[in-house]
């Protein structure tokens, strides 16, 4: 019965519509990312890899992990699946948006006050191997960006109820113009404020991705109140869910936290290095992963309603298939001709050599991971949508202690490489146990079909980093290495998966 569950051809084609779907954030993404680095750039060129980098961006990502932690990352985990249920009842789909809105405001704005009062600690507990002078600097960025915690917090909320009617533009949208607001405020107020310009603009650019959401929600009827109902079923049933969500949805920001609290003891540049290889290393999974597990999660909630296993199973295992066929040639790419992307993205200004070369050496550890990192994604929210919050929070939770141990020991021969190697032992960590246990959790199991694809994957990826290689040894300018390395991997995986590519293209 597994086998044929899987396997059995279902009307329509899931890759297709997954595809069609998620492409409108892969569009978006094409021109967000640009602008990520554009800002990235502007932000290595104006203060290169120093302490300031290092306190902005430790300051930055306390409060993001905060928000991502407790309130952001769980709430898409658990909400899709809950209002997915209401979607036919435009009046109590607007009074569940109303009630968690209103929720979360009130928790943010608590959480929010309390942080500004204990910023000095929180700082000594985010930065201890910072210097006093780091630390007092790193403390009024912190302060500065603490509204980020209830922004991407209403946004989040904002995001999970449009995206549940499959609307994906909006919140994707958001980013850019966040980007925006970072450059401009760096570059106009760099002069008076120095590095603290940056915060102004990460917290200005938050208020600017809630201004964003407004239009799109009043035309899908979504209407915001002052209505709280803590009886409504919706609250109970999300309530039942949300310490799972919480605890599965904060491990990768978790072990992203540690990694770099870690660092902190390493040569000044470390920290910063890693952000900036981190920078590059997300663009592919932002391109293709992204937008794949997005679309797939929301489909999965309303399968999982009408118990339609053979769906699920088609798009569990075309999300799988779509996600190898695009992120191994990333990784072969990334490890391959990573130090030229770093060099054309960053090497200007206060960003030297030097910086170049601690920056590719964290990108080769975090891009062999990459597959794992967004299998592992993925996972978590396919055990999300069939409402079992519990399974991926437990595996979680063993990788914070794996990740930490790994890091601590790799750290001491590798380095800033060390960090990023253990991110990816653990991402391979938490997919091997997730899929195991998926497969004992429903009756799936991948088609026959579906592993021919991935082991073609992997053939074509062979013949690709033996071309790559080969070329990097007999062509010297960066500029062409890269441009024929992109075209090598159009070639190959076209040439192995153009009947693939044709059915998802035929309309």
């Amino acid at each position: 019965m597994e086998q044929k569950i899987s396997e059995t051809d279902l009307p329509g084609n899931p890759a297709r519509d997954i595809v069609k779907k998620g492409s409108v954030i892969t569009l978006i993404t094409l021109i967000s990312r640009p602008l990520g680095y554009i800002r990235e750039a502007i932000q290595a060129y104006l203060f290169g890899a120093t302490l300031l980098v290092d306190a902005f961006i430790v300051a930055f990502n306390f409060p993001e992990l905060v928000q991502t932690l407790f309130f952001s990352g769980a709430t898409s985990a658990f909400l899709v699946p809950v209002c997915t249920r209401y979607l036919k009842d435009r009046d109590e789909y607007s009074k569940i948006y109303s009630t968690f809105i209103n929720l979360s405001v009130m928790l943010t704005f608590f959480v929010s006050i309390i942080f500004f009062v204990f910023s000095s600690v929180i700082t000594g507990m985010i930065a201890p191997g910072f210097s006093p002078e780091a630390k007092a600097i790193t403390r009024n960025l912190f302060v500065i960006m603490i509204p980020v915690i209830s922004l991407h917090t209403l946004l989040s909320v904002m995001k999970a109820f449009l995206n549940a009617k499959e609307h994906f533009a909006a919140p994707e949208m958001s980013g850019i113009l966040w980007n925006i607001a970072f450059i401009i405020a760096a570059l106009t107020l760099k002069d008076r404020f120095g590095i603290y310009s940056l915060a102004i603009g990460v917290t200005a650019g938050a208020f600017i991705q809630i201004a964003v959401q407004y239009p799109y929600l009043r035309k899908l009827g979504i209407r915001y109140s002052f209505f709280m109902d803590f009886r409504h079923p919706s609250f109970t049933e999300a309530r039942n869910l949300f310490l799972g969500a919480l605890i599965a949805t904060s491990i990768v920001p978790i072990n992203s936290f540690v990694g770099r609290i870690i660092a902190s003891y390493l040569p000044q540049g470390e920290v910063a290095s890693l952000a900036y290889a981190f920078r590059i290393f997300i663009l592919p999974f932002s391109l293709f992963a992204v937008p794949v597990y997005t679309v797939m999660f929301s489909k999965i909630s309303r399968l999982y309603h009408d118990r339609d296993w053979r769906g699920i199973a088609s798009n569990i295992d075309s999300s799988i298939i779509l996600l190898c066929i695009t992120l191994i040639p990333s990784t072969i790419l990334l490890c391959t001709i990573g130090d030229i992307c770093t060099r054309i993205l960053y090497e200007r200004g206060a960003f030297a050599a030097h910086e170049t070369y601690i920056t590719n050496r964290a990108l080769f550890g975090y891009s062999i991971g990459i597959i794992f990192y967004a299998l592992s994604i993925s996972l978590v929210r396919i055990f999300n949508a069939l409402h079992d919050m519990k399974t991926p929070a437990l595996v979680g939770i063993t990788s914070i202690f794996i990740n930490a141990l790994l890091a601590a020991i790799l750290m001491v021969p590798f380095k800033n490489l060390g960090i990023s190697l253990a991110t990816s032992l653990v991402s391979f960590y938490n997919f091997a146990f997730l899929y195991v246990l998926l497969k004992k959790k429903i009756p799936y199991r991948m088609a026959k079909r579906a592993v021919r694809d991935i082991i073609k994957t992997l053939a074509a990826g062979i013949v690709l980093t033996l071309a790559i290689v080969l070329m990097r040894h007999l062509l010297a300018n960066a500029s062409i290495v890269l441009l024929s390395s992109v075209f090598l991997t159009a070639a190959v995986y076209g040439l192995f998966f153009k009947d693939y590519y044709r059915a998802i293209l035929k309309k």
